[in-house]
């Protein structure tokens, strides 16, 4: 692969990945958003909507790091073809279940979850190669910049989603005909040459998981509180400041949209301006999510709470380039795709959990999940002082 410097005029390659990993973000925000209709339109309740969600979420995992294995050698822009066509059938099941004709509920089920698995088969192998082929192409010092860029993208497809869905109070025909249309995002990625296939044997002798296991635990437990907050964070808004349920959900809604605002400036002002120096960027990523995540479950206004819930969110978006960028390196080249699979299921995998996590905790004491955040924030900072820049494995940028 030629390198390419995202920073330089005309290159282009971090632009149109970004787009890629937009389709991903949008489509998983607007079938959140379409729920209501989905629910209206085909009779189902809330456990089987869930089931739903479940069945997607598994295809994800599981075909994560698979895309990460098969897809290795392939041309990106042929590789990316396969995945938009996948996720543009999901897309296609879901308006067929929404505006078709009405359906028996075993039916619509099934239609609503062949849709999930399609387009969770197909968006699970976006990011891995999408985030190998930043690496690939770019030099070292780069690639944190890069990998925010690409996380930038996701982040704006997320709220382009949701604010498409807008215009349902017109009619559904315009979000689900976006929805359908937008894995066609995938095709402006640029036709970069795919990575020789590694042999089995290579990737049991270099020991790919292992490597990367200290890197991804820092994922996983960052997505876990992630999951945390968003499970609870508008039940905690209504609880701690007398709101009723519509003003919780208003309050939530505008700072999980803040939020993003934040996490896209975050990744495509700040990490690009950081030196090289893997510690002190996720020390500082880490250090705004355990303060943030600490300011929401001791704030006595909700005004506090939104700024805590924004401070998080940039910690987040701070910590994730730096740590995805490490990882990668510390593998072989030709299992970075894998890698990043892998990494992409753990932070699904961190999510759900948090998601459980968060409620129990949450009836315990509305602010435990927040506490228990801020505490799991100190923790991974002291994990991430132990990462040794001057070890092979664990490199400074």
């Amino acid at each position: 692969m030629v390198p390419i410097d995202v920073q330089a005029p005309g290159s282009g390659a971090a632009g149109r990945l970004s787009l890629a990993a937009a389709s991903v973000g949008f489509g998983q925000s607007a079938v959140l958003a379409l729920v209501p209709v989905m629910a209206e339109r085909t009779g189902l309740d809330a456990p089987a909507i869930g089931a739903v969600a479940f069945a997607g979420a598994v295809a994800f995992l599981v075909c994560a790091p698979a895309w990460g294995r098969w897809g290795t050698g392939w041309r990106l822009r042929r590789l990316f073809a396969a995945l938009a066509a996948l996720m543009a059938l999901g897309h296609g099941l879901f308006a067929l279940a929404l505006a078709g004709p009405a359906l028996p509920a075993a039916a619509a089920v099934a239609l609503l979850v062949a849709s999930r698995i399609a387009y969770g088969a197909g968006a699970a192998g976006v990011m891995p190669h999408a985030q190998a082929a930043l690496v690939a192409a770019v030099s070292e010092a780069a690639r944190p910049a890069a990998l925010g860029r690409l996380g930038a993208g996701l982040s704006a497809g997320r709220i382009l989603g949701s604010l498409v869905t807008t215009v349902g109070i017109f009619g559904t025909a315009a979000p689900l005909i976006a929805l359908a249309a937008s894995p066609l995002l995938l095709l402006a990625a640029p036709d970069l040459v795919g990575r020789p296939k590694a042999k089995p044997a290579e990737a049991r002798r270099d020991g790919v998981l292992r490597a990367a296991a200290p890197l991804m635990g820092i994922g996983f437990a960052l997505t876990l509180g992630l999951g945390q907050i968003q499970i609870v964070l508008g039940l905690f808004l209504q609880q701690r400041f007398g709101l009723d349920a519509a003003g919780a959900a208003g309050l939530a809604g505008a700072t999980f949209a803040l939020v993003a605002v934040t996490m896209i400036l975050t990744q495509l002002l700040l990490v690009p301006r950081l030196g090289p120096n893997l510690r002190r960027n996720l020390g500082l990523g880490l250090a705004g999510f355990a303060v943030g995540t600490g300011l929401i479950a001791c704030a006595p206004g909700a005004w506090l709470a939104v700024l805590g819930a924004v401070l998080a969110g940039a910690g987040i978006a701070l910590a994730t380039p730096h740590y995805t960028a490490a990882l990668v390196a510390r593998v072989p080249v030709q299992a970075q795709a894998a890698a990043a699979g892998w990494l992409a299921s753990v932070h699904v995998l961190g999510q759900g959990i948090g998601a459980l996590c968060g409620g129990a905790a949450f009836r315990i004491a509305p602010a435990l999940p927040f506490w228990t955040c801020a505490a799991l924030g100190l923790a991974l900072i002291a994990a991430a002082a132990r990462l040794r820049p001057d070890d092979p494995r664990h490199p400074a940028a």
